[in-house]
């Protein structure tokens, strides 16, 4: 039997010790890793869970949506509902509207506010809107022009005798030739209105609405 060589003993004994103690540090390595990793999520992830502090309690996110559904839900489902009806509408009649359409709407719409040294960014983050927001009501609007501006007609009488009734709304020594443009806008708006009113009430009726929610 040979003998032991007691440095080969030393050396085993040292690597071992060297590969426990690597695999020990690893270890913690890996721990102390996962813990940082949750404690970056929760920490990145607390607005996802609280809403706010008052006096360092919480106010749960949660809690704040409820409420939110509460006061607005309804309303809010209603617009979500509507916008659906509006689109799919459209698609059956095979409307579209251009994003030339739109580009010329927000073009407006910035001309006007660089009248009130205005830029559309800053309009959009006061009314607490972004550009994609914006977009979405003008295509949706321009929908429902398109859809429904076939049933609109507005004649030299009507807007005669608005002028007429309405004189308060001009300048005194504004004539019927100079404002007939924005009185025919006018009329064209409230015309429009009133045509959607009754049309989304007949398309809400004709569709299956099955609510999940009530509020």
């Amino acid at each position: 039997m040979k003998a032991i060589n007691k440095k080969t003993i030393k050396a085993g004994f040292l690597a071992s010790k060297k590969f426990v103690s690597r695999a020990y540090r690893g270890k913690w390595f890996k721990i102390g890793l996962v813990t940082t990793a949750v404690l970056l999520v929760l920490f990145l992830g607390k607005s996802l869970l609280v809403a706010a502090f008052v006096n360092g309690m919480p106010v749960s996110r949660l809690s704040l949506i409820k409420e939110l559904e509460v006061q607005g839900g309804q309303k809010v489902l209603d617009s979500l509902i509507e916008k659906s009806l509006i689109f799919q509408e459209a698609r059956k009649q095979k409307v579209t509207v251009e994003k030339s359409a739109v580009d010329t709407e927000i073009e407006r719409i910035e001309t006007l506010l660089k009248d009130q040294n205005l830029t559309l960014d800053e309009a959009l983050s006061m009314r607490g809107e972004t550009r994609a927001s914006l977009i979405e009501q003008i295509r949706l609007q321009k929908t429902v022009e398109a859809l429904l501006s076939s049933k609109i007609s507005i004649t030299d009488e009507e807007i005669k005798t608005y002028f007429e009734k309405n004189t308060d709304l001009f300048d005194a020594k504004a004539k019927l030739e100079d404002v007939k443009d924005s009185v025919k806008e006018q009329l064209y708006q409230q015309k429009l209105s009133d045509a959607y009113s009754s049309w989304i009430t007949e398309l809400k009726t004709k569709a299956k609405i099955l609510y999940l929610l009530k509020f």
